[in-house]
């Protein structure tokens, strides 16, 4: 007969869970991260010309690029969470704290 080990709540998914709501946070923050100056060179409050133009669409294809990089990071987030058993055999969660 096995022996019985106990089980605790699974501190990696704990980290996890953590991270997804830090980086919830910043969303928004990282999408808008490029807006601001993209608008202000395109609408032609700071520069005009050839090259402004140019400048501008290399800053709204990063910012573009930018919220869909940011946009893609909590679903990996969330699977990984998915992915975590609640709970963990104790000498795993004292291993995972050891390796931290």
């Amino acid at each position: 007969m096995a022996e019985f080990e106990s089980t605790v709540p699974n501190p990696r998914k704990a980290d996890l869970r953590k991270l997804r709501g830090d980086l919830a946070k910043e969303v928004e923050n990282l999408k808008r991260a490029l807006k601001g100056p993209a608008e202000d060179i395109g609408g032609d409050k700071v520069w005009v010309g050839k090259n402004a133009r140019a400048w501008h669409r290399e800053l709204e294809g990063r910012h573009r690029r930018l919220g869909e990089q940011v946009g893609r990071l909590l679903p990996v987030i969330d699977a990984a969470i998915r992915d975590e058993p609640e709970k963990v055999p104790a000498a795993q969660a004292r291993s995972y704290g050891s390796s931290a």
